[in-house]
């Protein structure tokens, strides 16, 4: 298993970067993706409908939570070449029309008032420049009844061994970035801002997450 940092700032990646890039996400990170979705379907399973996942990357999180689901799922990813690969690794898959590529951005989320059941965010949050516009508008997608979990770490189910090498990885890539998922109350600050009265802060072995009720 790799042992280079995977790059922080991808936002100016050719397609052959951003290739590597999904290279060591899978080399480096891919217990956490397997863990996080087990946690996810153990907590909120079974899911079906129309799930939105808010800064999918290459989409090897959404293949995993396709994997376990019932769930049409919206993949949407602000850097072009990113994109790009997403819509690979997709189609390489088989998966072209149940897992649906959307170039975009979490500011301004190009989907309907109550479009998703379920809206995923995992690892970009450190990204929003403006964080409480993102939750308002991650709110605003939510059908009634549906669900957001939005933070980033490693899921309950990562090895401690997995844990100890991914977040010792995390934080090495990401600098000072890193912090943010060790700062529950400023989480909890921006929801409150958002105007969002009815969530809860998961903050553990799992990682920082905020999971959203509408």
């Amino acid at each position: 298993m790799s042992d280079e940092h995977v790059p922080a700032d991808y936002a100016e990646m050719d397609l052959l970067e951003a290739r590597r890039f999904d290279k060591k996400v899978r080399e480096n990170f891919m217990p956490a993706i397997v863990s996080t979705v087990k946690q996810i379907i153990n907590d909120y399973g079974p899911l079906g409908g129309v799930c939105v996942d808010v800064g999918c990357g290459t989409a090897i999180f959404a293949i995993e939570l396709y994997r376990h689901s019932n769930i049409k799922i919206y993949a949407l990813e602000k850097v072009k070449a990113i994109y790009e690969v997403a819509s690979m690794n997709i189609a390489k898959e088989g998966l072209t029309g149940r897992i649906i590529p959307i170039l975009g951005n979490a500011c301004d989320l190009p989907f309907e008032d109550e479009f998703a059941d379920f809206v995923i965010s995992r690892g970009s949050y450190h990204c929003w420049k403006d964080k409480v516009r993102v939750f308002k508008d991650i709110y605003r997608i939510l059908k009634k009844a549906g669900t957001g979990f939005v933070g980033g770490g490693f899921g309950r189910y990562a090895t401690e061994e997995e844990l100890t090498r991914m977040k010792t990885l995390r934080d090495c890539s990401l600098g000072e970035d890193a912090k943010i998922y060790s700062e529950p109350d400023k989480l909890k600050r921006v929801i409150n801002k958002a105007s969002i009265s009815k969530f809860r802060i998961i903050f553990d072995k799992s990682g920082l997450w905020a999971e959203l009720q509408k």
